[in-house]
């Protein structure tokens, strides 16, 4: 029984993390509906105050993440595989009053995010 509870939990923290790098990879700001998401995703899934910053750290420092947030800040003009991994913890200038998110460090907005629009390749 233990085992099993163990191993559903290992399934509730790869599912979190695995929204988190989704959310991650489309953009640094998230909206306060995905806020929210991630909010009733943790309660949900069960993910402790303690095992969210583990996941954070996981996230923030993904390899993959970076090369296709470099991707994405270089308009796609390179091949994901060719991006050497950048820094997302350069602070952004901001335009108006925001709101820290808990889900990346502290220059990571969620009230300037802008709705993601599909791109016409796909």
């Amino acid at each position: 029984r233990v085992d099993m509870e163990h191993q559903i939990h290992l399934l509730e923290k790869e599912a979190y993390c695995s929204v988190l790098r989704a959310f991650k990879a489309q953009s640094d700001a998230i909206s306060w509906d995905k806020e929210g998401l991630i909010t009733e995703l943790r309660k949900e899934l069960r993910v402790p105050d303690d095992e969210h910053r583990e996941l954070l750290l996981r996230v923030n420092n993904d390899v993959v993440i970076h090369r296709i947030r470099g991707w994405r800040q270089t308009g796609g003009q390179q091949s994901v595989a060719t991006l050497h991994p950048i820094s997302i913890s350069t602070p952004t200038p901001l335009r108006k009053k925001q709101r820290t998110s808990q889900f990346a460090p502290s220059h990571v907005v969620a009230s300037t995010a802008t709705p993601l629009q599909p791109s016409p390749s796909g």
